[in-house]
This record gives structure tokens, C-alpha cells and sequence, in this order.
């Protein structure tokens, strides 16, 4: 599969670039800075450029199978611009322009799916983002509303508390049915939104994983 990774040099994106790599998967990294990938593979294909160079995010998206977006969004209470929503439509109107449908995105349980129960976890994180963070949840919210609408075959990868800890291997996924705790590693985080690109299960629905 020709998989297109943005944010790969971050602390999820690395991860992601390592295992689909590792999976046999050809990766086309999109990153503002190519001195900072480490991963040195005959299948790995770097572009350099900004997230808002629309036409160049286009033309490195020929040919792809897939996208796994892992740029975050600030996390801060109040900022001017939602840059990342609007980066958001400029993926989607990319991907629609190369015919590619199969998106991996991220989020938090900020954002609400149909298939959820009410528990600690799909509340409680939610409701603190609305106090602690409130633009980056209005943010977050907003571009899972976009992505739904969309007709790509997506999923959201929800978690809420990504750590540096060692790779596991194993994470729980639920949709607030089962207990999970909320620190997951960000490698697990990155392996796991590599994994769902070779089956059908979770097209179209919003995961929540952790430990």
C-alpha cells in the first residue's frame, strides 16, 4: 500500500513513518523540515513542504492509497486562527482531487460518535477540555464534523493521554464500553492507526484506544 504520512517527524508521526515501513508499506513523508527524518528506507519517499502549499500537498498525493494525518493542533485554552481546520480542507480537497478515499486521522473524546456509551472516559475528558482548552476543543470538534461529512473512508483514532513510554504492542479499544487507563504510548498510538489501514473494521468510526 503507497501511504502518505503528515506530521512524520512528530511524536506520533515517527512512529506511524516506522511501521508502515515495517509493514511492507511504501511512505511518502510529508514534513516542514526533511533534515529531520531519521528513517533511512528504498521505501520511504520524503517531501518537503508547508502544510498550507496546497498545489504541493496535490501533487504529492498522486498515486496514494491512503493518508494518516498526524499533526496536532495547539493546546492551549485561546488562539486567533484554526489553522488546522483549515488545513483539514485543504487534505480532504486534495484527496478528493487524486481519487484517494482511506483517511487515518486523530482525535480526543471531545469528539462525540454515535456509537458511544456514557462513561468516565467519553464524558469526564470532553468536558475538561471545554474548561482547559476551550478553542482546541471547539477546534477539534469542528474538524471531526468536517471529516464526517466528508465521503472518505475515514476514522478518527481517539486518545487522551499520549506519553513516551515503551511500546507495548497492545492497546484496548472501546467506545467507552470497557475500562481502559488513559496513558497510551504515542509509538502504540502511531502502530495501531497503521494497523486499521488493512482491514475494514473501523471505516468510518472513531476508536478510542488506550492501556
Amino acid at each position: 500500500m503507497k501511504i502518505m504520512i503528515f506530521g512524520a517527524n512528530g511524536g506520533i508521526g515517527k512512529w506511524a513513518v516506522k511501521h508502515a515501513l515495517q509493514n511492507g508499506h511504501n511512505v511518502t513523508a510529508y514534513v516542514r523540515n526533511s533534515s529531520k527524518i531519521f528513517n533511512q528506507d528504498k521505501n520511504l519517499t520524503v517531501v518537503q513542504g508547508e502544510l498550507t502549499d496546497e498545489k504541493k500537498i496535490t501533487e504529492a498525493m498522486a498515486g496514494q492509497d491512503a493518508v494518516i494525518w498526524c499533526v496536532g493542533i495547539p493546546m492551549k485554552k485561546n488562539y486567533e486562527k484554526m489553522e488546522s481546520l483549515a488545513r483539514h480542507k485543504t487534505l480532504i480537497k486534495a484527496m478528493k482531487s487524486n481519487c484517494v478515499k482511506r483517511l487515518v486521522d486523530w482525535g480526543t473524546p471531545s469528539i462525540h460518535f454515535e456509537k458511544d456509551k456514557k462513561s468516565f472516559v467519553t464524558v469526564v475528558p470532553g468536558s475538561l477540555a471545554g474548561l482547559i482548552f476551550t478553542q482546541a476543543k471547539k477546534e477539534m470538534v469542528a474538524i471531526g464534523e468536517m471529516v464526517k461529512k466528508s465521503d472518505l473512508e475515514w476514522t478518527i483514532v481517539r486518545f487522551m493521554a499520549p506519553k513516551d513510554t515503551l511500546y507495548t504492542g497492545k492497546v484496548k479499544v472501546g467506545f467507552g464500553d470497557i475500562k481502559m487507563k488513559f496513558v497510551v504510548s504515542r509509538e502504540d498510538i502511531g502502530a495501531f492507526m497503521v494497523k486499521i489501514l488493512d482491514s475494514d473494521e473501523f471505516i468510518r468510526s472513531m476508536p478510542i484506544i488506550g492501556s
